[in-house]
């Protein structure tokens, strides 16, 4: 287990871990599905200089005149005629190859994804790892062309890469982090899993819990002592999209909990890691939306001892700038 300290992360980094807490809270691994010719990999993704700029697909300029044409027919065009897209393109690297270590360990990509107009925000909208980088967990086919050959891509949080071979071992072993409980027997399992030491294995425990209504205060304020870090904004991220919808969260005690009493700088740039990626990702949970907004008051309005007092944490600014919290 080797989850980086939030701590470290630059201000910059705050859209790349927003996108990296919303995959890792919505992952589902099904070890014992087929892969084919796509095998589950990590990849350490580099993105070419000019990956992720603007541009205007099937447009060309004409080298003699210096205006807009249709490239593939040549004609004078406006530049309103053509859809928008962004450019995504670089190179990849395994990391980690589940199963089939064998073929290529490197190579390239190279696509225009095009910009839709769209009623709410996607994590691509806030972070595209294939235009601006980061290590991902996904099933690749170093075969095929374009963006065909990623399926399932996720954002990985800084250092869970080492995870990913023992947490196939463990699904391998444990069924019931690939389907919903069944049993007494199956909530007692996913309750002693969601404390593993494997950040993969933890983290699909406790959304499980959280998914089947399992999760109550108590089990969440246990499972909070114990996590830091990332591993502490997925597990409040989970919790938040999965409160209760209209009266009294039966987690909610454990989430205020969490934000009194003294500044604890790390674990307060997971909850705003958490609550923002709620608001923001989940715009159609209006209880997980006022829960977040709660406990983002609670951390601003917490009173600073004159004595320790601390200059503003530009991650967690950065992150209320999104939300628009004051």
């Amino acid at each position: 287990m080797t989850d980086n300290n939030i701590q470290s992360a630059a201000p910059e980094q705050h859209v790349h871990d927003l996108r990296a807490v919303y995959d890792m809270g919505n992952l589902r691994l099904d070890p014992s599905a087929g892969t084919g010719d796509r095998p589950w990999s990590v990849l350490r993704i580099t993105p070419d200089q000019y990956s992720g700029s603007e541009t205007l697909i099937g447009a060309a300029i004409n080298a003699k005149t210096g205006e807009l044409i249709d490239a593939a027919t040549g004609k004078p065009a406006a530049e309103m005629s053509f859809p928008s897209g962004v450019i995504e393109q670089g190179s990849w690297t395994v990391i980690t190859r589940i199963g089939t270590p064998a073929g290529n360990q490197t190579g390239r990509y190279k696509w225009t994804e095009p910009v839709n107009a769209k009623r709410r925000l996607d994590p691509d909208d806030v972070y595209r790892p294939f235009a601006s980088g980061g290590i991902v967990l996904c099933r690749q086919n170093p075969q095929a062309e374009g963006l065909s050959q990623f399926n399932s891509v996720s954002l990985l949080p800084p250092g869970w890469e080492t995870d990913v071979q023992s947490a196939f071992n463990t699904l391998q072993k444990n069924k019931v982090l690939s389907g919903k409980p069944a049993s007494k027997t199956d909530i007692s399992s996913l309750r002693t899993l969601a404390s593993d030491a494997n950040l993969f294995v933890s983290s699909m425990a406790f959304r499980l819990l959280a998914e089947t209504g399992n999760l109550d205060s108590r089990t969440l304020q246990q499972n909070l002592a114990k996590a830091a870090n990332y591993r502490r904004a997925v597990f409040m991220y989970v919790a938040l999209i999965n409160s209760a919808v209209g009266g009294a969260s039966p987690v909610e005690p454990a989430l205020a909990q969490a934000v009194q009493g003294v500044s604890q700088p790390a674990n307060d740039r997971a909850t705003v890691l958490a609550s923002t990626a709620a608001t923001l990702f989940n715009p159609e949970l209006p209880n997980s939306r006022a829960l977040s907004a709660r406990l983002l008051g609670g951390i601003r309005n917490r009173p600073t001892p004159a004595v320790a007092a601390r200059k503003p944490d530009p991650y967690v600014d950065q992150l209320l700038k999104l939300t628009h919290t004051p």
